[in-house]
């Protein structure tokens, strides 16, 4: 069995699944899963939808479901993945033990922007002398 904090070792969809799922349960382990918000709420434009959502709300209600269809759907993401400062940040403010949560937010960045390709990461534009 896997330690709760370990990480898949490989990047890969049913790794980064397992992750999203991880981050769902550990949401519910700390009381911070909240009931869905409502379509208006959903709908904000403001980034985070810091106008509307506190920022576990919207992990749980905004991006877990995007992740988990962009991974089933074999999407592309428009850029690296970088919440965990965010929710390093937002966790902070908490009263709950977020440590467990945060590590697999981490996880999840660190797995995410290696099983992506993005611009910069794209072999053909590496020093083909490494």
């Amino acid at each position: 069995m896997q330690h709760p904090l370990q990480a898949p070792e490989k990047a890969n969809p049913a790794g980064l699944l397992t992750l999203l799922r991880r981050i769902e349960h550990a949401l519910y382990a700390v009381g911070l899963a909240t009931a869905e918000p409502s379509p208006k709420a959903l709908a904000s434009t403001v980034p985070f939808c810091f106008d509307t959502l506190e920022f576990h709300a919207w992990l749980q209600w905004v991006f877990l479901p995007r992740m988990h269809s962009t991974l089933v759907e074999c999407a592309e993401l428009p850029a690296r993945c970088a919440i965990a400062p965010l929710a390093e940040y937002r966790f902070a403010e908490l009263a709950c033990d977020t440590t467990e949560l945060l590590a697999l937010i981490t996880a999840f960045d660190e797995l995410a922007n290696q099983y992506f390709e993005f611009p910069d990461s794209h072999p053909a534009n590496q020093d083909k002398s490494e």
